[in-house]
C-alpha cells in the first residue's frame, strides 16, 4: 500500500463546516472514509468540542442545500444519507453516505476518477486545516490527481503537500478522540503552547494560571482532570469489550 497526505486551508466564509472549526477552536474531527468512486463514497466522523459547534456542524450536515464537500466553485448534486451514531453534550460521531454524485469537484471524487479502486481516507479537522492520508494500491496516477485538485481549489482554500511514500501502517486509533469539557482543553493547550510539558519546564503553574485569568488551584484541577481522561484513553484495557456489549 502507497499513502499520499496534504492539507487544505480554508479562510473564513470559504466553507461552512470549516467555518465552525475556525469559530470554535477547542473543536476536533477524525473521519474515516471509504467506498470511494466518482460517483458514492461514506464516511464515519467522530467530532469532539462545546455543545453549540457540535450543534452547528449537525444542522449543517443534514441540511441538503448545503454542500459541504466540494473544493472547488461547484456545489455537489448527490443523493445524501446522514445519521447520528452518537451524541453527547461534547462528541458527536456521524455517519454520512453519498450515492448518485453528480458534477462534483471534491476530494472523494477527485480521488475516485483517478486513484484505483478500494480507497481508503483517514482525515482530521481542526481549526482552518483540514487534513488527509489517503491509502492506496497503487500510486499510478497520483500525479494526476494532485494537478486535478490542485488546479481546482475554490477561492479562500490552499492546498499543502505532505509526503507520498509507502504506507507506514494502520493508524488503529484514527477515529479516537478525547472528548473532555472546553475549560479542560483549554488549559491542557494553554500549558502545551507554553512549554509546561517540555523537559525542563518553560513555564509554571502559576504564569499559565495568571494568563487565563484563573486561580492556580482551578488550573491544577483541570490539567489533573485532562490527563487523566488521556491516560485513560491510552492505557485502558477495555475498550474492544465495547464490541460485545
Amino acid at each position: 500500500m502507497r499513502e499520499f497526505t496534504f492539507a487544505i486551508e480554508y479562510e473564513v466564509g470559504s466553507d461552512p463546516i470549516m467555518d465552525v472549526f475556525i469559530d470554535h477552536p477547542s473543536v476536533v474531527a477524525h473521519s474515516l472514509d471509504g467506498f470511494v468512486t466518482e460517483d458514492r463514497f461514506w464516511r464515519i466522523e467522530r467530532i469532539s468540542g462545546p455543545r453549540s459547534a457540535l450543534d452547528r456542524i449537525e444542522e449543517i450536515r443534514f441540511d441538503d442545500t448545503c454542500c459541504g464537500e466540494s473544493v472547488t466553485e461547484r456545489d455537489c448534486d448527490a443523493t445524501r444519507f446522514h445519521d447520528v451514531l452518537e451524541r453527547s453534550s461534547n462528541e458527536l460521531v456521524l455517519y454520512t453516505y453519498l450515492t448518485d454524485i453528480r458534477g462534483c469537484e471534491s476530494v472523494h471524487t477527485l480521488a475516485g476518477k483517478h486513484l484505483p479502486r478500494g480507497l481508503i481516507f483517514e482525515t482530521r479537522r481542526r481549526e482552518s486545516t483540514h487534513w488527509w492520508r489517503i491509502l492506496m494500491r497503487s500510486d499510478e496516477k497520483v500525479g494526476v490527481f494532485y494537478d486535478a485538485l490542485g488546479a481546482r481549489l475554490a477561492a479562500g482554500l490552499t492546498f499543502r503537500m505532505g509526503h507520498l511514500r509507502d504506507a507506514s501502517g494502520w493508524r488503529q486509533d484514527s477515529l479516537a478522540t478525547v472528548a473532555m469539557p472546553e475549560e479542560q482543553e483549554v488549559a491542557l493547550r494553554a500549558a502545551l503552547e507554553a512549554g509546561y510539558y517540555e523537559t525542563p519546564r518553560e513555564t509554571t503553574l502559576d504564569e499559565i494560571a495568571a494568563e487565563l485569568s484563573i486561580p492556580r488551584s482551578t488550573l491544577s484541577y483541570r490539567l489533573r482532570q485532562a490527563e487523566a481522561q488521556l491516560a485513560r484513553r491510552y492505557a485502558g484495557g477495555d475498550e474492544g469489550n465495547r464490541w460485545l456489549e
